[in-house]
């Protein structure tokens, strides 16, 4: 993305990479450990929350992760609204609700 910053009060173009991300959180209520035989689970952070979308550099990124949809839980539209979204792939309307985080 081309922005501008002010380099000694002058305005100077730079090109800045970052990345576009839906922020995730962990599901409340839900005990996940060795003890209870659970795996973490996530949900998205709820659309209506300023802070669901935010930048990041992209150097501050964990290049992999494995998330497995909670199937029972099943698709919605709870943390994001019905419809075309730039959130979701190229024809898709709804979303995994909850997501287990695979260690």
């Amino acid at each position: 993305m081309e922005v501008w910053l002010n380099v000694a009060g002058r305005p100077v173009k730079r090109y800045l990479e970052v990345l576009w991300v839906r922020w995730l959180a962990t599901l409340r209520n839900h005990k996940a450990s060795i003890k209870h035989a659970r795996l973490p689970k996530i949900v998205f952070v709820e659309e209506s929350d300023p802070d669901a979308f935010g930048f990041l550099d992209p150097g501050q990124v964990i290049r992999g992760a494995h998330l497995i949809p909670a199937f029972s839980s099943g698709c919605g539209v709870g943390s994001l609204r019905y419809g075309k979204s730039l959130a979701r792939p190229g024809g898709e309307l709804d979303d995994w609700e909850e997501h287990y985080v695979g260690m």
